[in-house]
């Protein structure tokens, strides 16, 4: 198959997310100090420990919706900690702080909630996998005004960090859970302005998933990194209305680097493949990364693992939740599919591009090499 053949053809959206460094916001296994399995980890808001919050494990994205967790924490403790144990597998995470503490249910003003950024998150057994939140307050809910077109809605807002407006922010719809809010979503806003207004115009009535992100770098595509903006919208889903502008106030959180700590799709599990990328010619290709897909089909979905963009001797690492076989290959850009000038490589020492790893294991010598996409 040629490069030209590949850019036709392949595509992928791979966009993470994390809440700050002072909400330590995420998922990594650690060693647990006690024979067990499940999640530990603290929750913050605005910087500052939270007790009494409450952690919430879901099997499935509807199950969150439905108010039926697999799991539900104690109140996390005077120092923000907490700790559940559950049986291994794949969760959605939430930590809330409601004044009605009876049971799991609807948000009111006043409440504080988190949805995790880097949903579902995977928990290996004979493990605790850390989890860490930075709680959002849910300061007013939806607002109706009349609108212009009766046959569709509108959704319009003010995106906003630490109570100030966020320019630059895009404002993303989904339908649903199914990509877990990774990639373009069914629309999006314009990015936000100086006052951080936002709005979308001729939407079918619906209820509509609201993230929100903005990139330090300007990029439109690939993993959150240091100092780029991520928000779940705490009252999601939004209903839009025909005929009317649902009007929404979205607060944000910047993720940020930690001293001691890695961003969690990059920490070293134990479980990992390590090799060199480079050009035709030997010499090292900056800004490409590794990724591993489940499925061999390396295409029209996003990758389950990446690298960090290779080191200055094309070195990379991917770390694993555990072991498995794994597709392997790299380019130099995440989103969409590639385009001329981008570069493209998959392991070709396999006939399938593939990897076997055992859980806590270390595979060496994965090289690639990686070719520009030309005309």
């Amino acid at each position: 198959m040629t490069l030209r053949t590949i850019a036709a053809f392949f595509a992928f959206a791979f966009i993470l997310s994390a809440s700050p460094a002072s909400a330590d916001d995420t998922a990594t296994l650690v060693t647990a100090k006690h024979a067990g399995t499940g999640f530990e980890g603290r929750v913050v808001w605005e910087g500052q420990v939270v007790a009494g919050a409450m952690v919430f494990a879901y099997a499935s994205f509807d199950d969150m919706l439905a108010y039926k967790a697999a799991a539900v924490s104690e109140p996390s403790a005077d120092d923000g900690t907490y700790r559940m144990e559950l049986p291994a597998g794949k969760y959605y995470m939430v930590a809330k702080k409601r004044a009605d503490t009876a049971a799991d249910g609807p948000l009111a003003v006043g409440d504080y909630f988190s949805f995790h950024g880097s949903n579902p998150v995977t928990v290996a057994p004979d493990v605790y996998t850390h989890v860490g939140f930075s709680l959002l307050k849910e300061t007013e809910q939806v607002a109706y005004e009349d609108g212009e077109d009766p046959g569709s809605g509108s959704l319009a807002g003010e995106v906003t960090y630490m109570g100030e407006p966020l320019p630059g922010t895009l404002v993303l719809l989904y339908l649903d859970a199914k990509t877990d809010f990774k990639g373009l979503g069914y629309s999006s806003s314009p990015p936000t302005g100086k006052a951080g207004k936002f709005r979308v115009d001729f939407l079918p009535e619906s209820d509509y998933y609201v993230i929100a992100r903005k990139r330090a770098s300007g990029a439109g595509a690939g993993p959150l990194t240091d100092g780029d903006y991520f928000g779940y919208y705490v009252g999601n889903p939004v209903s839009v209305k025909a005929g009317k502008v649902a009007k929404i106030k979205f607060e944000v959180l910047n993720k940020a680097g930690e001293i001691g700590k890695e961003d969690s799709l990059f920490r070293n599990t134990g479980t990992q493949i390590r090799g060199r990328i480079t050009g035709k010619d030997g010499k090292v290709v900056k800004g490409v990364y590794a990724f591993a897909y489940l499925d061999k089909v390396m295409a029209h979905k996003r990758p389950e693992f990446i690298s960090r963009e290779v080191d200055d001797k094309g070195n990379y690492t991917i770390n694993f939740s555990q072991g498995g076989t794994y597709y392997i290959g790299a380019r130099s850009a995440y989103g969409d599919s590639p385009g001329m000038g981008e570069w493209y490589g998959r392991y070709d020492v396999t006939a399938d591009h593939s990897v076997v790893v055992e859980t806590g294991r270390q595979v060496d010598g994965i090289d690639m090499v990686v070719e520009q996409i030309l005309p």
